[in-house]
């Protein structure tokens, strides 16, 4: 029998009844619903340097919220806003019937403030996605209603309780979706060209068992797909809309089904051939890719250029002591290899500031990273998400960091670390400020193209060139003649059209790395800076909390850490000559 609000079949639990406030009167069957996608701080992945030259604003819109505007009633009327780019004004909130929100962790600052505009212009809100469903008692407070967990097989019910008023406060669905019945996501709503990529999703889940990972928790780990043809549907639609370039799978592991994933990309490699390859995809999976060479085969065959591995550490006892045992059968750096000779080209992420690192660490990452030639290389900390087994151990052991403010991969862990915390946020600093010299960072992704092993089915989507030559030159002036870096970039930019001018591929990725060194060489010693600011801050307050003896200088240093606790900018080398536009 239908549960509750819900669909049949569906556990949906109750946590709390709606309030019985005038302002949670029936929408009826009508309302005008605006959907919001907060704005995410500065990151790694945001690309906000290189954006700069870009006529686009943003990478990627938000997928889920359009998900869900698919699941809405069609008397709904929707509107979206991308706090990214759009403003949202008093008016476009208390227009609305229904605000409703979708945030992860990181946006979580600018979600709360939009709650809180909606709420004291009377405005009912309901939020939704990853941070809901990780701290939903932090956003109960906030919202009238929260949704944790995922909508398809429940929003029906939800929509008509909302529309007779009988919408509760909390709904907490207790059971993975059939993604198969996922609709096609509302596109149409999206102001495409504010974009440079498209995402789509075809599993949700993985089937490993990392210990600091809240996938598995939010998404579960047995992997849920879509069908092929749910797929090619999506993507007809995506360029029926007009849309040319590239497509993100967005799935946290796409090869966590193999056999779906290998059936899907034989599809989309007849599908892409049969309208001239209109887009070039990448996605993200688990280092063991490497093992398996008929889908590496046909994943570029697809038109898969570049995947995201989630490698970590070059270290055996954090990767067992993690439980990433995937990583551990094999040598991650042969792994590497076989795939960028595969003809993918690799960019990776790792992570400092597990139990059984020591300071030999930052040396043994920057070491792996320069000799698997990976160019766009993430290293942050160890966080502790809600929700994972990570952060119920470290509760446990009462080493969580209950008032911790982390807002990126780069914040001081939000649990107390074995490393030294000085030790650990100088040694991030120096390893990001090394990766990211312009030499090095240059040097680096010239190896990766080098190493890289294209297929003569890779091809470049056909996209104007009047945008790809507006953006050349933008980057010319911005990078070749403004920047403390303008001779690495020129030397960088001269080899690689002179080696690989008749490779498009290559060359298009030799001119993505070009342009992203706007964001990555800047954002990293930005990172270093404030990394080094913050090593200092703790030394200060050591110093205040210990007796004298412990308290000297040399005491608190550690035995690597040689910079004086008011370290000059790392980042003078690269901003000692221009000023830096905008």
């Amino acid at each position: 029998m239908p549960l509750p609000n819900g669909s049949p079949g569906v556990p949906v639990r109750i946590l709390s009844k709606g309030h019985p406030s005038a302002s949670l009167a029936p929408l009826g069957p009508n309302p005008k619903v605006l959907l919001v996608w907060p704005k995410f701080p500065p990151s790694f992945w945001g690309f906000e340097g290189a954006l700069k030259m870009m006529p686009e604003a943003a990478m990627t819109p938000p997928l889920g919220l359009i998900t869900v505007a698919a699941l809405c009633p069609p008397t709904w009327t929707l509107k979206l806003l991308d706090h990214a780019f759009d403003e949202i004004t008093d008016e476009d909130l208390g227009c609305a019937d229904l605000v409703m929100v979708s945030a992860m962790h990181a946006q979580r600052v600018d979600a709360l403030a939009i709650l809180r505009r909606a709420r004291a212009l009377g405005t009912r809100t309901f939020m939704g996605g990853p941070w809901a469903s990780s701290e939903p008692d932090v956003v109960r407070l906030e919202a009238d209603h929260v949704m944790v967990g995922e909508a398809e097989e429940v929003f029906s019910g939800v929509a008509q309780a909302l529309e007779d008023g009988t919408a509760q406060s909390m709904y907490l669905v207790a059971e993975k979706p059939d993604i198969s019945r996922s609709p096609i996501p509302r596109f149409d709503l999206l102001r495409k060209d504010k974009y440079t990529t498209m995402p789509v999703q075809f599993s949700r889940g993985c089937p490993f068992q990392c210990d600091f990972c809240d996938i598995i928790t939010i998404y579960g780990r047995k992997p849920r797909t879509k069908s092929p043809a749910q797929l090619v549907a999506e993507l007809d639609r995506l360029r029926e809309l007009g849309w040319r370039g590239d497509v993100f799978v967005v799935d946290d592991n796409f090869i966590g089904n193999r056999k779906n994933a290998l059936q899907l990309v034989r599809e989309l490699a007849v599908w892409g051939g049969a309208h001239r390859h209109p887009f070039t995809y990448f996605t993200q999976a688990s280092v063991d890719l490497a093992d398996r060479p008929e889908l590496m085969e046909a994943m570029v065959a697809a038109n898969f250029t570049f995947v995201f591995l989630g490698i970590e550490s070059p270290s055996a006892e954090a990767l067992s002591g993690s439980k990433k045992f995937q990583n551990l059968r094999r040598d991650n750096l042969e792994q590497v290899r076989i795939i960028q000779e595969n003809g993918l080209w690799v960019l990776a992420g790792f992570i400092v500031g597990f139990d059984s690192d020591d300071q030999a660490i930052f040396e043994r990452q920057r070491e792996f990273i320069e000799r698997a030639a990976i160019a766009w290389a993430m290293v942050g900390m160890l966080q502790a998400p809600p929700t994972t087994p990570l952060y119920d151990r470290m509760k446990a052991e009462g080493r969580l960091v209950q008032e911790s403010e982390m807002t990126t991969n780069f914040s001081a862990p939000n649990f107390r670390t074995t490393m030294p915390l000085p030790t650990l946020l100088h040694g991030l600093s120096g390893l990001l400020a090394d990766l990211y010299e312009p030499s090095a960072y240059f040097r680096r992704a010239l190896r990766s193209l080098e190493v890289l092993k294209t297929k003569p089915s890779q091809t470049v989507p056909d996209t104007p060139v009047w945008d790809d030559l507006r953006l050349l030159a933008s980057s010319m002036w911005t990078q070749g003649v403004r920047s403390g870096y303008r001779r690495a970039y020129w030397g960088f930019l001269g080899t690689v059209v002179r080696r690989y001018r008749n490779d498009p591929v290559k060359l298009g990725m030799g001119l993505r790395a070009l342009v992203a060194a706007q964001h990555f060489l800047i954002y990293a010693q930005q990172v270093a800076d404030e990394l080094e600011r913050e090593c200092a801050k703790v030394r200060e307050v050591a110093s205040q909390l210990l007796p004298p003896s412990l308290s000297s200088p040399e005491a608190l240093r550690s035995p690597n850490a040689d910079s004086p606790p008011e370290a000059a900018p790392r980042s003078k080398k690269i901003l000692n000559d221009r000023p830096w536009p905008g």
